[in-house]
């Protein structure tokens, strides 16, 4: 399975859809070649790509492409960015088994990986899964905040302390919004 985020530098606009462009694959494993042809798709459109993951989904193969684009993800977005992967892919996949593409928007609980994303939300309420846990937490809910640009804070809800971290001690981090349907 290949998991990936997409392009810390990756900025939002741009004006339209690259269709042709050069992707050095020497030395790739083609799963990487795979995940820096869809990067390179996209980095001259108005999407962020968030994450592309190529996985078993029962009998078949699935590439899981989410991105983002500053105004939320439409539907008419996700056919937009299919059509041009399948476009791009068809003439320059380097997997040689069949499977299909599925592009969605990262939801109300997206994922959080890169520097810039963490700086992007803080003020936002969002969870945060450590590899090893920190000062006795393996997992923190509460706002983000931003101390230096590799340093990031969490206001905890549980015990009303700030706790820092780097982005090297994440497993996994989400906005964790409180939805309310009143």
């Amino acid at each position: 399975m290949l998991c990936a985020h997409g392009n810390p530098d990756q900025p939002w606009g741009g004006v339209g859809f690259a269709r042709f462009f050069f992707v050095p694959m020497t030395g790739l494993s083609k799963s990487r070649q795979l995940e820096k042809l869809v990067e390179e798709s996209l980095a001259a459109s108005e999407f962020e790509v968030v994450e592309i993951c190529l996985k078993k989904a029962g009998q078949e193969s699935v590439l899981f492409v989410t991105v983002d684009h500053e105004n939320g993800v439409t539907l008419d977005h996700c056919g937009e960015v299919s059509r041009l992967l399948l476009d791009v892919i068809e003439e320059n996949d380097p997997i040689e088994y069949e499977y299909r593409i599925e592009v969605s928007s990262p939801g109300v609980d997206r994922p959080l990986a890169k520097p810039a994303d963490f700086s992007r939300f803080a003020g936002e309420r969002v969870f945060v899964k450590f590899h090893r846990a920190l000062e006795g937490h393996k997992t923190l809910t509460g706002t983000l905040g931003s101390l230096e640009p590799d340093v990031f804070v969490v206001a905890n809800e549980e015990d009303e302390r700030d706790y820092r971290f780097t982005l090297k001690d994440v497993a996994r981090a989400t906005l964790k919004p409180i939805l309310n349907f009143s």
